[in-house]
């Protein structure tokens, strides 16, 4: 038996700026929306978002991982198409939400084949299995496909456009993505370093898509205008460098 939730020092420090994070964006938006009607609706949604981020972070086990991860993918829909009338969030949301099902996809697949190599759910004890075992086709394929999770996760070109356009969504769904939740894509593969580290097809992979990305959309973000447009670009060459120190093993 083992538990369904881990607390590490590495997760602690996650839930200390997780903490941090949240309490600024939830007080910014309780003033920025003190005359919205809807403003609890938005509120409850920034917390339910908050909260199955959180219980990503504290998962040990791959179907409650996964269901959250899902979770926060769909709370985070709502957060988007908060003023749904505007045709651009609209375009956004539905952008988000195809990638993020295949995104899903992706990480389900990538987990069946961990527990099928391991015969076990346990994150914690398929790290530890993976640290003292050897590279092996199916490691290379889970490695490969928690890297594309994370790439796509991480709004990486060609598949950034979204990140892009979500400027149409309020000032704190901004701030709740650029800060936090595309920062996930890189949290995944450090919790399973040990099984991207025995794939050099994995390491490679990100090391190129993600050197791509993040040189283009940093030279991108030094021509834009928009100070929001500029800062989704930035931060898609931020995660871009992200994932390429941890395919270098820079963790």
């Amino acid at each position: 038996m083992f538990s369904l939730f881990l607390i590490t020092p590495f997760k602690l420090m996650l839930l200390g700026l997780i903490t941090i994070l949240g309490i600024t964006i939830v007080r910014y938006s309780w003033v920025a929306f003190s005359g919205e009607i809807e403003r609890g609706r938005f509120l409850r949604a920034l917390l339910m978002t908050l909260a199955t981020v959180v219980l990503v972070i504290v998962s040990n086990h791959l179907l409650l991982f996964w269901i959250a991860w899902v979770c926060v993918s769909l709370s985070l829909h709502h957060l988007i198409l908060f003023y749904p009338q505007r045709p651009r969030a609209q375009l956004a949301a539905h952008k988000k939400f195809l990638l993020a099902r295949l995104s899903e996809v992706l990480l389900a697949v990538a987990f069946i084949v961990l527990y099928s190599q391991f015969k076990t759910a346990s994150i914690s004890h398929i790290v530890q299995q993976a640290a003292d075992a050897g590279g092996s086709i199916p490691m290379d394929i889970a490695a490969v496909l928690l890297a594309l999770v994370a790439l796509i996760k991480c709004a990486q070109l060609p598949i950034h456009g979204w990140l892009i356009q979500v400027v149409e969504a309020p000032t704190p769904v901004s701030a709740l993505l650029h800060a936090g939740i595309v920062n996930l894509g890189g949290i995944l593969l450090l919790f399973f370093a040990p099984v991207l580290a025995a794939s050099t097809v994995a390491c490679g992979l990100l090391v190129v898509l993600a050197g791509v990305s993040a040189t283009l959309a940093g030279l991108v973000s030094t021509t834009r205008i928009s100070v929001k447009v500029k800062l989704a670009w930035s931060t898609s060459s931020q995660m871009g460098l992200m994932l390429v120190e941890i395919g270098l093993g820079l963790y």
